[in-house]
């Protein structure tokens, strides 16, 4: 079940990147591919935190990013910490587990975070962080997709009530998170 989940998770993000591609540049070839084994993924489901797993140059316009979350059990998280992005967007794609992410609202005192950040170069490209308020607090189970356009506040490891993995799929115009 998991297996197909996770197979079902990358051609989903196979299928949006190709999509994008022929949009974008009709008239010229691709550029190589990128094969993700389930190997891969399993190795990122051993720690907390969000992982790029891979991140590519699509056809010189921008970068098109695969990355897994995990997160181990956990109770809300009562400082609301939560961030938006200034130049990605992100297509979540629920592998297994369930819990709640925080989408929507605003931030409050946001700040902008470090832009020589770790964080900041591998995953999350320019952002703000502040305290979430005004949200939508979404529940989410194995099958789920959640899309977060450019500028809406979210935190997805708001509670997680099953040991959960999600395979993230980033859209880079900008070119902000570093290629891997």
């Amino acid at each position: 079940m998991q297996r197909r989940l996770v197979s079902g998770a990358l051609a989903l993000a196979f299928a949006l990147s190709m999509a994008v591609l022929s949009s974008a540049q009709a008239q010229k070839k691709a550029q190589g591919f990128a094969f993700i084994p389930h190997a891969d993924l399993e190795a990122q489901m051993k720690t907390n935190g969000d992982h790029p797993v891979r991140v590519l140059d699509i056809a010189n316009k921008y970068n098109l990013g695969a990355y897994l979350l995990h997160f181990e059990t956990r109770p809300p998280n009562t400082m609301l910490n939560g961030w938006l992005h200034n130049d990605i967007s992100e297509l979540y794609y629920v592998i297994r587990g369930s819990g709640t992410f925080l989408i929507g609202g605003e931030l409050e005192n946001p700040t902008k975070d470090d832009p020589t950040g770790e964080s900041v170069q591998t995953v999350r490209g320019p952002s703000m962080s502040g305290k979430i308020k005004g949200y939508t607090a979404q529940k989410y189970v194995p099958g789920d997709i959640m899309i977060i356009p450019v500028g809406v506040p979210h935190l997805p490891g708001y509670e997680v009530t099953e040991k959960t993995d999600i395979v993230r799929v980033v859209i880079d115009p900008d070119k902000a998170l570093r290629l891997k």
